[in-house]
């Protein structure tokens, strides 16, 4: 597995990969977890060119009756959801926009 700085041609991959890690976010949410801080850091592209979420070492659980989680915020700035930025929230949503801040950079 290789860190985003030796991905291969990233292009014919882009769409595949954020599918993969869209359906990831989505299991770690139905079982009420979030990761907190992805980044490309924490991105690696396997030999098959399919990609896994690593470190878990942040991940929350939070109440399966609220989609926000309040408290200390242990995410990396460039990729961080404004809300975490001012402390609000480190819901679901701050995982789905760092996925997106991934992808654009």
């Amino acid at each position: 597995m290789n860190p985003p700085s030796k991905w291969p041609s990233k292009k014919p991959y882009i769409h595949k990969w954020f599918h993969s890690l869209a359906s990831a976010l989505k299991c770690m949410h139905g079982a009420s977890f979030r990761h907190k801080d992805i980044k490309p850091a924490k991105i690696l592209v396997c030999r098959d060119n399919d990609v896994a979420l690593t470190d878990f070492g942040t991940t929350l659980e939070f109440s399966s009756d609220s989609s926000d989680s309040t408290g200390n915020a242990i995410m990396t700035p460039k990729y961080c959801v404004p809300e975490v930025a001012r402390r609000d929230t480190r819901g679901r949503s701050a995982d789905i926009f760092s996925l997106g801040c991934v992808f654009l950079s």
